[in-house]
């Protein structure tokens, strides 16, 4: 009787380590693996995650300095104040290049005379001399009528202001001429030249003494400015 239950209680113990092996197998075997697999995939997960949040920072900074940049960069094309100190000294700097004269500059920004008949350096000084202008006769001359543009009569945004300008300029032939025009166009800022008028044979004035040749002419250009108030 005693070797009967101690067969049985042998058996139990053999079909417990039995299984036991069976499971530990299956474990070792099946389970294991998937769960390296699982932990493989959480770790490449949890870094492709790591290099998306880098390059999504990453790509923000370089959309913002591109933004900033872009932004810079029309402001250069169409500044958001008048800028006529920077556009007065582009216009000395084309004087400079094509060794012309310029005789006088007359604004207009159809809002009010942004400057008289004269080149003007400081937009402080010209607002002041603004408030000051009147239509009389100022030393015995009759101030020229400010220029109008084209596209003053088109529609435009209400926030795109207009510039128009003449510039009365001097130069001692036609191809310095055309330097002085080329300069101009090349000028950052976005332009448009409305016209060019040339004056009569036989009106032109000497640029010096030994040049008889001299160009006397007229250029009406219009230039813009975005103004978000």
């Amino acid at each position: 009787m005693n070797d009967l239950v101690t067969n049985k209680q042998t058996g139990y113990l053999l079909i417990i380590a039995l299984v036991a092996v069976v499971l530990g197998a299956v474990y070792y075997f099946f389970i294991y693996p998937l769960n390296e697999e699982k932990n493989a995939k959480e770790a490449t997960l949890s870094t492709v995650s790591s290099e998306i949040a880098l390059l999504d920072s990453q790509l923000e900074t370089t959309v913002e300095e591109e933004v900033v940049q872009n932004s810079f960069q029309l402001e250069k094309k169409v500044p958001i104040t008048r800028e006529l100190d920077t556009l007065i000294k582009s216009i000395e700097e084309v004087e400079l290049i094509s060794e012309a004269k310029i005789e006088s500059i007359e604004f207009n920004n159809y809002d009010e005379i942004v400057a008289d008949s004269s080149l003007v350096t400081n937009e402080e000084e010209t607002s002041t001399e603004i408030d000051d202008v009147t239509m009389e006769e100022v030393e015995g001359e009759q101030l020229a009528e400010t220029p109008v543009s084209p596209v003053a009569s088109t529609p435009l945004p209400p926030q795109l202001k207009l510039i128009t300008f003449n510039i009365s300029v001097l130069t001692k032939d036609y191809d310095h001429f055309n330097t002085f025009l080329k300069e101009l166009e090349s000028i950052e800022r976005i332009k448009r030249i409305d016209q060019v008028e040339f004056s009569m044979p036989g009106e032109e004035q000497n640029y010096n003494e030994e040049t008889e040749e001299a160009i006397s002419a007229v250029i009406q250009v219009t230039t813009f400015y975005y103004d978000e108030k």
